[in-house]
């Protein structure tokens, strides 16, 4: 019986050094903790965006204020003036009417039916409907080699003019100067060798004709015309409507004013031909009458 209990002892033995083991695994390894590890929260980074190399496109070019184009030049046989404000010009494309642009109004008075001319010109939108185009005048002038001579001028032409405020309109006769024609009034004489308009009843009223070479620089005849003038009085330069007003075509436009009347200073062209005319209008009777009738002529001024 001594051999059985020795078997049932070890066998409990056994028994108990399972569940001992068994107990063991159950508790966590030596060093760890309790407390729960918790998640550290994720920060979402927004990619920021490297700059760019790639060149960017050209900005396209912007058009004219207006609707207007670019400018345009043509030649053409003038047909005439429709009104005060617009022309007729026989072009390739057949008869166009073009609006006189700012500082023409007086050209047409130095040009005659079928005169070959010159000139550029814009279109402008008209608003309300883009189909339709305005053409514009910036430049007109009779062309090189066109009817200019004295021969195929008439005799006479009606002329606009404005006196104490009110515009009328008056016959001019041709008369020729050297290598240019000018137009007239009866009241006004003229010095073909001095190249001079005057005031038949008071001489001392006068405009000189000079023409001027081809290559003249414009910035030299001001500081001419300046010296001269100063002699006189303060000199002013006239310029946009006021220049406008006397002379459209005029490139420079000095005055001055002095205790004995005015002397004014002008360049202008016709036909490409450049010219000095020097007014003189003293103070007296004439003062008011003799510069309308004198510049209504010197704007038909044309070169032979």
């Amino acid at each position: 019986m001594k051999p059985q209990r020795s078997i049932s002892a070890a066998a409990a033995l056994a028994v108990f050094l399972l569940a001992l083991t068994a107990c063991t695994g159950d508790k966590p390894a030596a060093g760890s903790t309790d407390a729960p590890v918790s998640a550290s929260p994720t920060t979402a980074l927004t990619a920021v965006p490297e700059p760019s190399t790639a060149p960017e496109p050209p900005a396209s070019p912007s058009q004219p204020a207006g609707g207007e184009t670019q400018v345009i030049k043509g030649t053409g046989v003038y047909n005439g003036q429709i009104d005060n404000h617009s022309i007729e010009i026989q072009t390739e494309e057949g008869p166009i009417a073009f609006e006189l642009g700012a500082g023409l109004e007086n050209v047409p008075e130095t040009l005659n039916e079928e005169n070959k001319v010159s000139f550029e010109y814009v279109e402008k939108e008209v608003e309300g409907d883009d189909s339709v185009k305005q053409r514009v005048l910036t430049k007109l002038s009779a062309s090189e080699g066109s009817a200019d001579s004295s021969s195929e001028l008439p005799p006479t032409k009606k002329l606009e003019l404005t006196l104490e405020g009110s515009k009328e309109v008056k016959t001019a006769a041709l008369a020729q100067g050297n290598g240019y024609a000018v137009y007239l009034f009866d009241i006004l004489g003229f010095d073909q060798a001095k190249g001079r308009i005057y005031l038949k009843v008071d001489s001392e009223y006068y405009a000189d004709i000079e023409k001027l070479p081809s290559d003249f620089n414009l910035d030299y005849l001001r500081l001419e015309g300046s010296k001269e003038l100063s002699k006189i009085g303060e000199v002013k330069e006239l310029k946009g409507d006021e220049r406008t007003r006397a002379m459209a075509d005029a490139r420079l436009f000095l005055t001055a004013t002095g205790k004995d009347g005015t002397k004014k200073y002008i360049v202008k062209e016709s036909g490409g031909q450049g010219y000095i005319i020097t007014m003189n209008i003293p103070f007296g009777d004439a003062t008011e009458g003799f510069p309308p009738h004198a510049f209504a002529s010197l704007n038909t001024l044309v070169n032979r």
